[in-house]
């Protein structure tokens, strides 16, 4: 008998450290996505306003 609930506190620890660890991954992996994607809108939008602040520009017949 005192096997058999040494056995079962060892799986439930193998079975907590698992689950511990593949929570740990996914965070990882949700944390990293995210802020790909923010990076991503940050690009898109520099991109954007750069075109429209290129495209607002009045050209200078003086200078060029």
């Amino acid at each position: 008998m005192r096997d058999a609930g040494l056995l079962w506190c060892a799986i439930m620890v193998g079975m907590i450290s698992v689950w511990y660890i593949i929570a740990l991954i996914r965070e990882n992996a949700f944390q990293n996505g995210y802020w790909k994607g923010r990076a991503a809108g940050f690009e898109s939008h520099r991109r954007i306003t750069n075109i429209a602040k290129q495209s607002d520009e009045v050209f200078d017949y003086e200078k060029h």
